[in-house]
């Protein structure tokens, strides 16, 4: 359902009622294969994400200026680039990306997170 993010604040969603995109871009930049992102949450001071990753997909070198992000691994394994340090997230594992910090994450093995964006800002 491309495009309901807009209108999706809401006290509760059912997960199955979620709405999810297939992105192509972030930031402006191509990825190698879409990626599922699914809005979980969405209210006036932040936005949750649940980000499915396909193994080998990696996301391009890129920053946001306008917000900082949040992640937590649910499932798999990623590779993290944050601002020039290199990092392993396994499952349990949490993360930061500050605003203007270049980073980028690859699926070391198919991948879920939750991404939290304050404020909330769609950048895709």
């Amino acid at each position: 359902m491309p495009g309901t993010i807009e209108n999706f604040n809401r006290a509760f969603v059912a997960g199955a009622d979620a709405p999810t995109d297939f992105i192509e871009k972030v930031e402006g930049q191509t990825m190698a294969k879409p990626v599922a992102v699914k809005v979980v949450m969405k209210c006036d001071s932040m936005l949750m994400l649940s980000i499915t990753r396909p193994k080998g997909i990696r996301d391009p070198i890129h920053q946001h200026d306008d917000h900082e992000t949040s992640c937590h691994l649910v499932s798999g394994k990623l590779k993290l680039w944050i601002g020039g340090e290199e990092f392993t997230a396994n499952p349990g594992d949490t993360w930061f990306h500050p605003k203007g910090v270049p980073h980028w994450s690859e699926a070391l093995e198919e991948s879920v997170q939750v991404e939290v964006k304050s404020p909330p800002v769609k950048t895709w």
